[in-house]
């Protein structure tokens, strides 16, 4: 088994459940207040895991035809990523008002972008 290919799933499990628990957990029942600091530790904790997993894509991208579309998803899934950073700040400076909608969506999207490419990996390890 391609250990770039483990990795990769295991930093895409990672952020997918992430996403999915600042959709569905976190946001809904975070203050106005602990914004910046949710903000800072997500930051902290998640970026290693996402730039090993653009690495780790970059290298499978080369290496076989079938990993470009998970690169594709993961390059995509960095807009929702950096929008949803953006409303974070603006929440961070108490400029709150139909940006909370977007900023939603937003989360929403990624998490579609995240489970989708996770499915596709999780489907090409057992098939390969």
């Amino acid at each position: 088994m391609n250990k770039l290919l483990i990795t990769n799933l295991l930093c895409a499990s990672i952020y997918t459940s992430y996403a999915f628990a600042a959709q569905i957990i976190i946001y809904p029942l975070l203050h106005q207040r602990w914004y910046e600091e949710h903000q800072e530790r997500a930051f902290k904790s998640y970026i290693l895991f996402l730039v090993t997993e653009l690495v780790t894509s970059i290298m499978l991208a080369v290496e076989t035809d079938m990993m470009i579309a998970p690169l594709v998803l993961l390059l995509l899934t960095f807009f929702p990523i950096v929008m949803i950073f953006r409303y974070e700040t603006k929440f961070i400076s108490h400029i709150i008002n139909e940006d909370y909608d977007w900023f939603r969506r937003y989360g929403y999207l990624r998490c579609a972008l995240c489970f989708i490419r996770w499915t596709y990996l999780y489907v090409y390890v057992l098939i390969t």
